[in-house]
């Protein structure tokens, strides 16, 4: 896994200090009448000051100390965790949110982090991706992977209760790099405990076992361990 907490984390932040403006694409989900929203991996916080420019209320959190600093050295909202534990929030924001996230956690840490996005949600999740038929794609040199997979269908095997609004694409036009965004009201989804894990064995002997959803399991070995 990707030192995210150390340097390599800090190399992120810096890289992205430039981002393109993002207030077009979220512009495009006003109509949900969005109040509050909660970005998981929010960086330094380019999001979260475009939805504050939309007179949306938004906070987040990063695993990265240097990225949440620089975002509250700008005025914005945000703490230091790996979004997965959330715990002083509970079903507290309309809108729950992921953008380039998803596609560096492998396999056990993507259910728990869309499981933490339903857990803090009242309402909506929404998650920008690569999408890919469960594909995985060297990234930053050989030690470091980013994974590309069909994510509403991992997120809809989690929580078949889960309503699909919308799906879409987004390029540099939106100040974001080809990627599909989906769109889910979770509100009659289970928040508390989540989807049960079994156990299932690798695709590769030399592979430890890993807990794993059984239906996701089958989406390929790519992000198990």
């Amino acid at each position: 896994m990707a030192d995210w907490q150390g340097t390599f984390g800090d190399d992120y932040t810096e890289r992205n200090m430039a981002i393109m403006d993002r207030r077009k694409f979220f512009s495009k989900f006003m109509h949900y009448e969005i109040r509050n929203a909660f970005e998981i991996g929010c960086n330094w916080g380019a999001n979260l000051m475009a939805l504050e420019t939309l007179d949306v209320h938004a906070m987040g959190c990063d695993i990265n100390q240097s990225a949440v600093d620089t975002a509250t050295d700008l005025g914005l909202t945000a703490v230091l965790n790996d979004g997965t534990g959330c715990w002083e929030f509970s079903n507290e924001f309309d809108f729950v949110f992921t953008v380039g996230v998803l596609i560096h956690q492998r396999t056990p840490d993507l259910i728990s982090m869309m499981k933490e996005m339903v857990r803090l949600s009242s309402e909506f999740v929404m998650f920008a991706e690569y999408l890919g038929d469960d594909e995985e794609v060297p990234y930053r040199g050989e030690r470091f992977a980013l994974f590309k997979r069909d994510y509403g269908k991992v997120f809809e095997a989690l929580f078949p209760n889960a309503q699909l609004m919308e799906q879409g694409t987004a390029g540099k036009e939106l100040g974001l790099d080809d990627i599909t965004y989906w769109v889910y009201d979770i509100s009659n989804c289970a928040s508390a405990v989540g989807v049960e894990q079994t156990p299932r064995q690798s695709f590769n002997a030399s592979e430890e076992t890993e807990p794993i959803s059984s239906f996701v399991g089958q989406i390929g070995k790519v992000g198990v361990t």
